[in-house]
C-alpha cells in the first residue's frame, strides 16, 4: 500500500463531518451544504461512502477525500495531504531525510497519479453520458440486472461505445484532446492501444458496459 492509499483510508464522511458538513442521510448518500456558497435546500454537496468520492450538483466541486479537505480547509493538496497523514499517523511525505533526487522523483508521481485520476474522472463521465446514444443498453441495465436510474447515476455506470465503422480512431480519446492538460498524456490514462503514445488511438474497451 502507498504512501496516498494509506492516507486515503481515512473515511470520507468522518473527514466531512469533522470539517462541519451537515449532511443528512439520503439513500446510499449523504446531502448537505457545500462551503462554496449557500444553499436554499441543504442538499448540493453529495458524499457516497461506497465510492469514497463527492460532487456538488451547484458549483461543480468534486472528487476523493482529498479534494474534499481542500475545499472545506481552503487548502492547497500538500496541506490537505498533511491534514489527513496526521489523522492516520504517517509522517508527513517530505520528513523522511529523502534526497533531493528523491523528493523530485515523488513529487512527479504524484503529480502524473492526480492528471490520471483527472483524466479518468472525465472517461467516467463521458462513458456514463453515451447511455443517452443507446437506449438499448440503458434498457438492458435496468431490466436485465435490475438497476434503478438512481444507482445508475450515482455509480456512474456507462457505456464504451463500439468504433465506427467509417473511423476506427477513438472518439474518446478526441473527446479527452479536447482538454489542454490532457493533451499527449492519454498513453498513460491505460484506455488505448497504440502504435506511438502520441496517437492515434484506437479504444480498449469497445461496445461494453463500463463499472468504474
Amino acid at each position: 500500500m502507498d504512501y496516498y492509499e494509506k492516507i486515503k483510508q481515512n473515511q470520507i464522511l468522518n473527514i466531512a463531518f469533522s470539517l462541519g458538513y451537515n449532511g443528512k442521510k439520503a439513500g446510499s448518500c449523504f446531502q448537505g451544504d457545500c462551503p462554496n456558497h449557500g444553499s436554499s435546500g441543504g442538499k448540493c454537496l453529495v458524499i457516497r461512502p461506497r465510492t469514497q468520492r463527492f460532487k456538488c450538483f451547484h458549483c461543480g466541486a468534486k472528487g476523493d477525500v482529498i479534494d474534499l479537505v481542500m475545499l472545506f480547509k481552503r487548502c492547497d493538496h500538500k496541506t490537505a495531504r498533511d491534514f489527513l497523514a496526521d489523522r492516520v499517523g504517517l509522517p508527513h511525505l517530505y520528513e523522511k531525510n529523502l534526497s533531493p533526487e528523491e523528493i523530485e522523483r515523488r513529487e512527479a508521481e504524484v503529480k502524473e497519479r492526480i492528471l490520471v485520476e483527472e483524466i479518468l474522472t472525465v472517461v467516467t463521465r463521458w462513458y456514463h453520458d453515451q447511455l443517452k446514444n443507446y437506449p438499448d443498453i440503458l434498457t438492458h441495465l435496468l431490466t436485465h440486472y435490475g438497476f434503478s436510474q438512481e444507482i445508475i447515476d450515482e455509480l456512474q455506470i456507462g457505456f464504451a461505445p463500439p468504433p465506427r465503422s467509417d473511423n476506427p480512431y477513438s472518439a474518446l480519446a478526441h473527446h479527452l484532446s479536447s482538454f489542454p492538460a490532457f493533451k499527449g498524456k492519454l498513453a498513460l490514462s491505460g484506455l488505448f492501444t497504440f502504435a506511438n503514445p502520441s496517437g492515434p488511438f484506437y479504444d480498449y474497451f469497445r461496445g461494453r458496459i463500463v463499472f468504474p
